[in-house]
């Protein structure tokens, strides 16, 4: 058999209007508009070779990481994910599985879902079983949310396994629609060319720990933090009318907006003031936190011309410039190459 390889896309989440089960029970639906990204990934090897070890190629920082698994207890490390992925979809697989990514760790950009998906999408090859992406991201969703109790809503898994650049999605009763974004490839264009997506540092809290205060701040002020949710979608569906009337500097206010409701839900939210502060006076539009909030990646949409101002004014604060391309509508998310 040759080597099965998969890829999934990481996402960035421009809105959130509510993802989450205790959100979208408080306000009846949720909503966020998220993007593909073809440029950042996990792809996933299935090698011919009867040795049960995961191999971790951080593409970044050029560093390899191999680990023997002796059993497929988790543990509570960084290999429970994949382990609890081989249990639920085949307890007997006994080969290696190569990782390769370029997505940072902790960024905030869906990365346990992108990697969860590739590897699901691989080891169902491997077994010669067909599925679909709705499959995907409920294997996916299962895996993180039931068997690993790691908190979080659907978007992630949802964007990893269907792709296709910028979507809306569509929470309520526990069920997932995603809508594709019609926007011209002008407009696509210059989306991309004056977007800037920089990693500053792996999270301080995890988004569990977000996710929890949320649902705590939620029910001890239920009519306050209501409010902010329906402003929140409200804010998340004027994003979706810009994006699909071309109006850029409306949806970079919409960004603005949006991150300045989001730290009103947990004062675990991490604010990064100064690289905020300094991208807006160098050209920014708008820009918000990527992830549930504690650190990771910041997106910034700049004015014409003024990516360059901009990035060399935050460079002291930040690690990297990542590479920024959004998936086309006919590339999904995940995808099976050999």
């Amino acid at each position: 058999m040759e080597t099965i390889t998969t890829k999934c896309p990481a996402r960035i989440s421009f809105g959130n209007g509510g993802d989450t089960d205790y959100y979208t029970k408080e306000i009846g639906w949720g909503c966020v508009i998220n993007a593909t990204l073809s440029t950042l990934f996990f792809e996933c090897q299935i090698p011919n070779i009867e040795e049960r070890a995961i191999i971790y190629n951080d593409l970044n920082t050029n560093t390899s990481e191999k680990n023997i698994l002796q059993n497929l207890r988790l543990e509570g490390d960084k290999l429970d994910l994949i382990k609890a992925t081989i249990s639920y979809l085949n307890p007997y697989f006994k080969k290696s599985i190569i990782i390769n990514t370029n997505i940072p760790k902790e960024s905030g950009l869906g990365g346990s879902s992108t990697l969860n998906i590739a590897v699901a999408l691989a080891l169902l090859k491997e077994k010669g079983e067909l599925t679909n992406a709705e499959e995907l991201a409920k294997i996916s969703y299962h895996i993180e949310r039931k068997i690993l109790q790691i908190e979080g809503g659907y978007q992630d898994q949802w964007a990893a396994a269907y792709g296709r650049g910028i979507n809306l999605m569509i929470f309520k009763n526990k069920r997932v629609e995603v809508i594709p974004i019609k926007i011209s490839s002008d407009i696509l264009k210059k989306l991309e060319e004056n977007s800037l997506l920089v990693y500053f540092s792996q999270r301080t809290d995890s988004g569990k720990e977000i996710h929890k205060d949320q649902e705590k701040k939620l029910k001890e002020n239920p009519e306050e933090k209501r409010n902010i949710l329906i402003e929140k979608r409200e804010n998340t569906m004027k994003i979706k009318d810009y994006l699909e009337k071309g109006n850029l500097e409306k949806f970079a206010e919409c960004l603005n907006k949006d991150w300045e409701l989001k730290q009103k839900l947990s004062a675990k939210i991490m604010v990064r003031d100064e690289i905020y502060r300094i991208a807006m006076e160098n050209g920014a539009l708008g820009g918000r936190l990527c992830g549930a909030g504690s650190g990771g990646a910041y997106y910034f949409y700049c004015k014409e011309g003024k990516k360059e101002q901009v990035l060399t004014a935050i460079k002291p604060f930040i690690q990297m410039q990542m590479p920024f391309k959004i998936q086309r509508a006919e590339e999904n998310g995940s995808w099976y190459q050999t």
